[in-house]
């Protein structure tokens, strides 16, 4: 099945469809536990251990038989008869049910007293009080958090299994070069696949990038086959236009089929998904911006639905430096710089383009501009997804601080302007 170039299909559409048509993949792998984080667990986690073993201290100070403790007081220090010097986290020896604490502990070796009554089990850690033998310490489909390898080392765990996903990146174009080689007139370094393979390894994904493929049908035949047989998703990096070089589009239609050629987003319309052997295949357009949309709006979404999440990206409440004009037949994603004045932030869009890399250096925010929206004014609150920290966002240059509430117009968020 091959669709037609470039119908621009809506991003809703899109991403609907790919979480119908591709289910998450069925591969697991065990992982040892100090690197987990950020993985996913197939099945529940139950304890090999009881959490203590047996009672302990919860305190320093004393073990004691607490019904011996009785009418002890400041005034009236009852003695202890059989006492047993503990440090918090030591076992209690079977007998003993309480814990004096070594502050309320009077004497010497030999004839120690307590001013304070205990009572069963005070200061004493039954055993079991975290966790028992068998019992779950993560559910199933749990997102691995560094706070949780500490329970898992604590409990006995060293490896665990998780979910896995293997992604290929491919690299297409004869004016390409590896990065670390000096470009000629008219070539290109790639780097495309290496942000890719950054961006997925924060959701845990395992990537593998492939040498570049020349502008050759045949060979990007053979690319595409091998990277589709060794991965669960590919992505083919350049060559999803329309142009006379541009060979993905056909290639994945001759080997399985393509579902959509051309999506209503700008930057990255001519993105190409395609079903080889009933897995994705992603064409990704060349230019940076485009490619770097298309990873961040359509493939981590189909990961996070597998159960693989990037870090969550902040949202904030700024307010327009500049108009914004949409096309309302597109969703459009706006690169923006946002500063601060005291506890104000202002957006200034960059330049529309897809291909300057300095633009998204100099970003540090973006903008969905849904379909049908059209123009956005300037002055217009909006909220816009950050791209780093909040806190890195610089203080405006000559912000004279937070401005007097009386001088703010429009506290109110401004509704986005609708196109006639």
């Amino acid at each position: 099945m091959t669709g037609d170039p470039l119908t621009q299909k809506p991003l809703v559409e899109v991403l609907e469809m790919m979480r119908a048509t591709f289910p998450r993949p069925d591969r697991t792998i065990q992982a040892p536990v100090a690197g987990a984080a950020g993985r996913v667990t197939i099945g529940p986690v139950y304890s090999p251990l009881t959490v203590p073993a047996t009672d302990v201290a919860a305190r320093d100070g004393f073990a004691v038989v607490s019904s011996e403790t009785l009418g002890a007081g400041d005034r009236t220090p009852v003695p202890l008869k059989n006492p047993c010097r503990v440090n918090t986290g030591n076992a209690i020896l079977p007998g003993y049910d309480a814990v004096v604490m070594v502050e309320d502990v009077t004497g010497g070796e030999g004839s120690w007293s307590t001013r304070k009554a205990a009572f069963p089990g005070e200061y004493v850690h039954p055993a079991g009080t975290e966790i028992r033998e068998g019992e779950v310490i993560l559910p199933a489909g749990h997102l691995i958090r560094p706070c949780d390898i500490g329970a898992l080392l604590s409990y006995g765990i060293t490896d665990i299994d998780v979910s896995a996903v293997e992604i290929g990146l491919l690299p297409t174009g004869s004016e390409l070069v590896p990065a670390g080689e000096r470009p000629g007139p008219g070539e290109v370094i790639e780097s495309n696949t290496a942000v890719a393979a950054a961006w997925f390894a924060e959701a845990g994904a395992t990537c593998t990038r492939y040498p570049i493929v020349p502008d050759d049908p045949e060979l990007l035949r053979q690319a595409i086959g091998k990277g589709i047989r060794e991965n669960d998703l590919l992505l083919v990096s350049a060559g999803s236009s329309a142009g006379t070089r541009d060979f993905t589009a056909g290639v994945i239609g001759d080997l399985g089929g393509v579902l959509v050629h051309g999506i209503a987003m700008k930057p990255g319309r001519p993105a190409i998904v395609g079903r080889i052997d009933g897995k994705p295949v992603v064409g990704l357009p060349g230019y940076p911006i485009a490619a770097l949309t298309v990873i961040r709006e359509l493939i981590l979404p189909l990961l996070a639905e597998w159960g693989f999440h990037a870090r969550p990206r902040e949202t904030l409440r700024a307010r327009l430096a500049g108009t914004v004009t949409g096309d309302p037949g597109f969703d459009e994603f706006i690169l923006l710089t946002v500063s601060r004045t005291g506890d104000r932030y202002t957006a200034t869009p960059l330049p529309p383009g897809a291909g300057t890399q300095m633009t998204v250096v100099r970003a540090n925010a973006y903008l969905h501009v849904p379909a049908g929206t059209g123009t956005i004014c300037e002055g217009t609150e909006v909220d816009v997804l950050l791209t780093g920290p909040r806190a890195l966002i610089r203080e405006a240059p000559g912000s004279p601080g937070p401005a007097p509430e009386h001088q703010v117009r429009g506290d109110a968020a401004l509704p986005l302007k609708e196109s006639s």
